[in-house]
């Protein structure tokens, strides 16, 4: 008599159910923890591009502080420049002689000369001033679309609350 190894007919029909189960749970926790591998390295790649954004906009912006700072400095060249090119218009009289004359003329010569190269250097201190500012705005759009894609997937990976 062998009534010790026979099994009730139940509980053979549930163990290919039971390793079915086992199967499906096993197959569900390799494509979780595949998606999370993915997930990890997405999020990864994103925190260096923002990393990356924020470095380029810090340093786009010192130098148009630096740009602005020249500005200023060629401002006051200008001026200066303007107010001795005035100066040396009106000190020569009809009562001086013909040397210093020549000498007044060669004064104001070098001054217009003087300010026209910082006017010329103004410009284009005015055009990098202005395309830097559309690098930064370009940059920092960027930098939000990272931070944006960023947020996503933390509410992906965030679990639902109950």
């Amino acid at each position: 008599m062998c009534g010790g190894l026979l099994l009730p007919a139940g509980a053979q029909a549930q163990a290919p159910d039971v390793l079915g189960e086992l199967l499906k749970e096993v197959r569900a926790l390799r494509i979780a923890m595949e998606r999370a591998s993915t997930v990890g390295a997405r999020i990864q790649l994103l925190v260096a591009r923002v990393q990356l954004q924020e470095q380029r906009i810090a340093e786009l912006s010192r130098r148009a502080v630096a740009v602005r700072e020249e500005i200023s400095k060629i401002d006051a060249a200008i001026a200066q420049a303007s107010s001795m090119v005035k100066r040396f218009e009106g000190a020569p009289g009809t009562n001086v002689p013909p040397e210093e004359r020549a000498e007044f003329e060669t004064q104001i010569e070098f001054f217009r000369t003087q300010l026209a190269a910082s006017e010329k250097r103004r410009q284009e201190l005015v055009n990098e001033d202005a395309l830097l500012s559309q690098q930064i705005s370009a940059d920092q759009g960027r930098w939000s679309d990272f931070n944006n894609q960023l947020d996503q997937l933390d509410r992906t990976l965030t679990p639902p609350k109950l």
